[in-house]
């Protein structure tokens, strides 16, 4: 009970202080450091980060998507493939004009596309919907699912829907808490399998649900420098399995997502899994590389997360 009224309390204040200020027609937000003014009520909206669009369509302005990135739709937004949806390019090189031809009134992207910011802002109003993953992961995502929830009319239902969450990601934690399962993150990418510790899979699966870490950020090896002096990507092989034998292995499969070929059943001997204990549990790829943060994406990404949990107890 404690925990209900808690998530409420925090709900409640996020909703208060939501940097968002409200007049009869626009909603005035602060991004990148700039005020930016969105129409309080869009009713033609595009949108290329699919956490937003799925937050939409939980809260019921579904139908006010004319256009989104149609190639790369997640298989969990099904719903939209039949729509008949304005395409707006792909996720990093979206059609400006496609995206100028449909009039929208409000455009919503993604990190994806800061590159072409200026461009789109010059259509129409632009939101972008990044969430910051360094800190406050949860209470991010609620500030953006808030702010969605207000420009389509139903901030009470988005603190409804964001209660359930909280309450479904409480229970989360608790089961992480009484589970021995230690786990990394890896990112499949053209046959290469790197380890994930910065970024929106450890503050979701980590920071937020509580997963323990089979290998501390502290306990990393050392990574070398590459030429342009970026830390190189510390590759997850047999060998490391041998070294750190991680519980659960989740692993996130860029190239299966955007239909490329995917990440070999047999990457990681199987005899390898065996002596060491380890599972390789393959999140569900277009969910999870294409989309998050928002009120459906991120019910299912729980779901997948500790489903390996509850089958070991």
């Amino acid at each position: 009970m404690m925990k209900k009224i808690l998530a409420v309390v925090v709900l409640s204040a996020l909703a208060m202080g939501l940097s968002a200020c409200q007049t009869n027609a626009s909603v005035s937000v602060t991004q990148a450091m700039d005020e930016a003014k969105l129409p309080a009520s869009p009713q033609k909206i595009v949108v290329m980060d699919f956490g937003a669009m799925d937050t939409l369509d939980a809260l019921g302005a579904g139908r006010r998507i004319i256009a989104a990135p149609i190639s790369n739709m997640p298989t969990y937004l099904h719903q939209y493939q039949n729509r008949q949806l304005h395409d707006s390019g792909k996720m990093k090189e979206p059609d400006i004009a496609a995206i100028r031809a449909a009039k929208p009134d409000l455009i919503i992207m993604s990190g994806r596309q800061n590159a072409f910011a200026k461009e789109l802002e010059s259509i129409a109003p632009t939101l972008n919907y990044s969430v910051k993953t360094d800190s406050n992961y949860f209470a991010n995502v609620q500030k953006q699912i808030l702010l969605l929830g207000k420009l389509a009319n139903q901030e009470a239902l988005a603190q409804q829907q964001l209660q359930a969450l909280a309450l479904k990601m409480n229970a989360a934690r608790e089961l992480a808490e009484h589970s021995t399962q230690k786990a990394i993150i890896v990112l499949h990418n053209d046959g290469k399998v790197m380890l994930m510790n910065q970024g929106s899979y450890p503050a979701l699966i980590f920071d937020e649900l509580k997963i323990k870490r089979a290998l501390k950020v502290d306990e990393l090896p050392v990574q070398q420098s590459s030429k342009d002096g970026k830390p190189t990507r510390l590759m997850v092989d047999n060998s490391f399995i041998t070294q750190y034998h991680p519980d659960i292995v989740y692993v996130v499969d860029r190239s299966k997502a955007i239909g490329n070929t995917p990440m070999r059943n047999d990457y990681f001997d199987s005899s390898v899994l065996q002596r060491a204990g380890t599972r390789v549990v393959y999140l569900s790829a277009d969910l999870w590389y294409l989309s998050g943060n928002g009120l459906e994406s991120l019910n299912q990404q729980i779901d997948e997360v500790v489903k390996p949990l509850n089958d070991i107890n």
